[in-house]
């Protein structure tokens, strides 16, 4: 079964894509163990774009895009990522638009890219734009980096307690400006919540003993009143403007569109967010021409990785390897006709040639060279 599905991908990845002057490019770098990153780009034409996918008020879908290029690479250089841009060109044709995050890497080959083909928009992609702006703030913000240290105890001491439904959430350590609003959302409900509910989730326990429990093991809570509801209106308004462009996309009046939101501005701090946030809008709307509307996320990008990984978490080591081409079989519509036309132009000599050319031996292979020898002397019990 993992032969044909890796056929069926190395056929997607070899199909000969249409050459159009509307692609847009969605762009990112997956590692997993050793020294190898995969550059991904995936696109999507700006006419089905407009037609199809904003028309329908709704996000792209793993299916709406196409995967045009897949590299394994040993360095993600800026200048080997302007050359895999410049050879993706020449089979596609030339993008009006880029999409990615501003990976140092990225960013520079998407520049020295733009550098020959001007007409080119690269946009910053907004999920990773808000997360960052998030990050500028928290990050720095020693209430917040002690909120967390306090939600990272409390979980720990809930463990294996009547309680223990009630732990904060945890925080993987390279997202968790990703998903602040976890940890906001569960602090603001867990306050609000009246202590009649909490007694019916909790049998045999009496009013009075409970109210004591919850005040030693959240007291800390009040402590952070005020700041949890500075970072509530923070978090929404980044989730507004994210949602805001993922359905209808990013164009010369998002801004006016975001402005029609009523958000409180109490407070300096958060009038001065506010203004970082229109800075991101405006600078990144002004660059699309006048009455055309384009892609603001690369979410199906990450999205599709994660699904990567799912099934390459199977693998007893993390490489790099033939699964990489569950990439490929994420954007297919998988109907009867695409499995064996792709079967029958694609062989397993075919598969093994192109897993052997790109990875070379893998790791486990190597594992098993070393850790699989045994001596001729030795006595079999």
């Amino acid at each position: 079964m993992r032969n044909w599905l890796g056929r069926i991908g190395l056929y997607e990845l070899q199909r000969v894509k249409q050459y159009r002057t509307d692609w847009i490019f969605i762009i990112d770098l997956t590692v997993e163990l050793g020294k190898q990153k995969c550059l991904v780009i995936l696109g999507v034409a700006q006419e089905y774009l407009e037609s199809v996918v904003l028309s329908s008020k709704r996000g792209l879908k793993h299916h709406d895009v196409q995967l045009l290029a897949l590299e394994i690479m040993d360095s993600t250089r800026g200048e080997l990522i302007e050359q895999k841009l410049c050879e993706l060109t020449e089979l596609v044709g030339c993008p009006i638009q880029i999409i990615a995050d501003h990976g140092s890497d990225l960013e520079k080959g998407i520049k020295l890219y733009s550098s020959k083909y001007p007409s080119v928009i690269y946009t910053y992609d907004v999920t990773h734009a808000m997360a960052l702006l998030l990050k500028h703030e928290l990050a720095t913000s020693e209430k917040y980096q002690s909120f967390i240290q306090k939600c990272n105890q409390c979980r720990h001491q809930l463990q294996q307690t009547e309680l223990s439904f009630l732990s904060p959430p945890s925080q993987r350590s390279g997202c968790r400006y990703f998903n602040v609003e976890k940890l906001i959302d569960w602090a603001q409900k867990l306050l609000n919540c009246p202590i009649d509910t909490l007694l019916k989730l909790v049998p045999n326990s009496e009013r009075e003993i409970l109210n004591q429990k919850l005040i030693m093991k959240f007291g800390w809570l009040r402590d952070y009143l005020e700041v949890i509801c500075l970072w509530g209106q923070m978090v929404m308004m980044t989730r507004t403007l994210e949602k805001q462009l993922k359905i209808n996309g990013i164009n010369q009046q998002s801004r006016i569109e975001f402005e029609k939101n009523q958000f409180s501005t109490s407070t300096n701090f958060i009038s001065v967010f506010q203004d970082n946030i229109l800075e991101y809008i405006t600078t990144e709307s002004s660059l699309i021409p006048t009455g055309k509307t384009f892609l603001a996320t690369s979410d199906v990008i990450e999205s599709i990785f994660g699904k990567y990984k799912h099934f390459s978490s199977r693998c007893p080591l993390k490489q790099i390897g033939q699964m990489v081409l569950n990439i490929s079989l994420c954007t297919m519509n998988l109907a009867a006709f695409q499995v064996l036309e792709a079967l029958e132009n694609v062989r397993y000599l075919d598969l093994q040639s192109w897993s052997s050319q790109v990875f070379g031996q893998s790791m486990l292979s190597k594992r098993k060279t070393v850790f699989s020898t045994f001596s001729e002397d030795t006595d079999i019990v």
